[in-house]
């Protein structure tokens, strides 16, 4: 047991030595009551006061008149020769009696911190019992932070007037049978008890009445749920891999299957049997049977980008998958189910061929253009062959789930890509305009550009002329863009989309 600085001790229960002189208890009998005052008979020439409020609980009174109730004096009124009683100091007072016949130096007690003291802190039991925790032996700062803090205390002195209590002692005691039991299980599989399971890992319980957790990604080599795995009162077998915070492993004490990965030679390329284990949106987990798992992100298993991963997998299902890469010191697997499949454009080829118009649905539309569906295949409609006017978009001009006629541009079998083209599957504008306008005739249009040789006109079918500077009526510098502008057809070239006006 450590030193005690005994003047400190003895100052704290100096402090409480007066009320303990006083603590003689008698039993008195309740004789009458008014409003706020309890008048009781404990054999004296007066009768002793006694603060109703001290026999009420929740505003209702535990005694009554004619009641016999244990009391001590706490102080007396020389004026009136009365004793000021108090019953609440009695029953403390029998409690602690009874804690004192209990209990010994060297037990354990869990007390609550009340209040500070001169030299340290009083804590009280359950039952209002009072010890003091001197602040050499209390392993924390003399602040009222403190106060309402639980802790477990070690007895170290029980006096007539107190008991002496060390959480320093205790802890000191604790921390030398944790290291103790530390040394005792390193480097060795011992078995422990789930007794909780949380977001993070797994609370145990060990031997001789220590815990310990083990992290979620300490549970198994599997990419799967703790909650999944393991149930409070399942028996685990652990390692410990943290001394300090009490951190332990469960797949330690298995065998690494990545080693097994190692020694089998898998490589790129090869192909295997796996079962689904899991999926998410971005992709599904697949266990390739020995508990190692690899990843199959969404884009390796369908041909089809718009498809939906809970329409394509289901957890339990055996697929064929080739790996992609395996990355041994990092233990990262990664593979294909799509790359095994036939490719959807080697399909489309056996059915079509390039230039061929066909009915295809728009299915999605962004920035750079369409995806178009043709016989379950999807197929791409880039921005620049959506229309004959420059600069239109797809998402523009187009809608989904509308069909339309397109032209296949490209079928890459390789690649898988399909191109398509829904201006070159319709009638050029020019040809149009070929078809409504002859050499000579006179059009009017909007000057869509002015360049160094000319100005450039456009007309509301999406054809475009040139006026060459030679040709104009004016000075090029007379014309802006916006005008209204007409001339005459000099030339007129449908299938090089060529149109030349003139203004003389």
């Amino acid at each position: 047991m450590s030193e005690i600085k005994e003047e400190n001790f003895e100052e704290m229960l100096n402090a409480f030595e007066n009320e303990q002189k006083k603590t003689r208890i008698k039993n008195g009998m309740i004789v009458s009551m008014d409003e706020g005052t309890v008048f009781v008979d404990v054999g004296e020439k007066v009768e002793g006061v006694l603060p109703r409020k001290e026999i009420e609980v929740d505003g209702e009174l535990k005694y009554n008149v004619g009641d016999e109730i244990p009391v001590v004096v706490t102080k007396r009124r020389t004026s009136k020769g009365e004793a000021v009683l108090s019953h609440k100091s009695a029953v403390s007072e029998a409690k602690r009696k009874e804690f004192l016949d209990k209990f010994n130096v060297g037990d354990v007690v869990e007390v609550t911190i009340t209040e500070l003291n001169k030299g340290g802190f009083v804590a009280k039991n359950e039952d209002g019992v009072e010890f003091f925790i001197p602040k050499s032996e209390s392993a924390l700062k003399l602040n009222e932070d403190n106060i309402g803090k639980k802790i477990e205390a070690k007895i170290i002195e029980i006096k007539k007037n107190g008991v002496v209590v060390s959480r320093k002692q205790l802890l000191n005691e604790k921390r030398e049978k944790r290291a103790e039991f530390v040394e005792s299980i390193k480097d060795k599989i011992i078995p422990a008890t789930v007794k909780n399971l949380k977001k993070d890992g797994v609370v145990i319980e060990l031997a001789e009445g220590w815990s310990g957790f083990v992290p979620k990604d300490e549970v198994s080599y599997k990419k799967t749920n703790h909650f999944k795995l393991l149930n409070k009162g399942d028996e685990v077998e652990v390692k410990l891999i943290d001394p300090e915070k009490m951190l332990f492993s469960i797949k330690a004490t298995q065998n690494d299957p990545w080693e097994e990965v190692a020694e089998s030679g898998i490589s790129d390329g090869d192909v295997l049997n796996v079962t689904v284990t899991n999926l998410r949106e971005y992709g599904a987990f697949v266990d390739i049977g020995n508990g190692v798992e690899g990843f199959l992100h969404i884009s390796e298993i369908s041909w089809n980008s718009s498809a939906k991963i809970e329409d394509l997998l289901n957890i339990g299902d055996e697929i064929d998958v080739e790996v992609t890469e395996i990355d041994l010191e990092n233990k990262r697997l990664r593979v294909s189910y799509k790359s095994l499949l036939p490719k959807p454009a080697e399909e489309f080829a056996k059915n079509h061929q390039e230039g061929d118009i066909v009915e295809g649905k728009i299915v999605n539309l962004t920035d750079v253009g369409g995806f178009v569906e043709i016989d379950n295949i999807i197929c791409f409609l880039p921005n620049r062959f959506v229309s004959w006017t420059k600069g239109e978009k797809a998402k523009d001009v187009l809608n989904v789930d509308e069909t339309y006629n397109f032209k296949i541009i490209s079928i890459d079998a390789d690649n898988n890509k399909i191109i398509l083209s829904k201006k070159d599957a319709e009638d050029s504008p020019y040809i149009a305009f070929e078809k409504q306008y002859n050499i000579d005739d006179n059009i009017k249009g909007v000057i869509k550009n002015i360049a160094d040789f000319g100005v450039f006109v456009s007309f509301d079918n999406g054809v475009e002329a040139l006026i060459r500077k030679s040709d104009l009526e004016k000075d090029i510098s007379e014309y802006n863009v916006g005008d209204e502008i007409e001339g005459r057809i000099i030339e007129l070239d449908a299938q090089n989309k060529r149109v030349k006006l003139s203004q003389k």
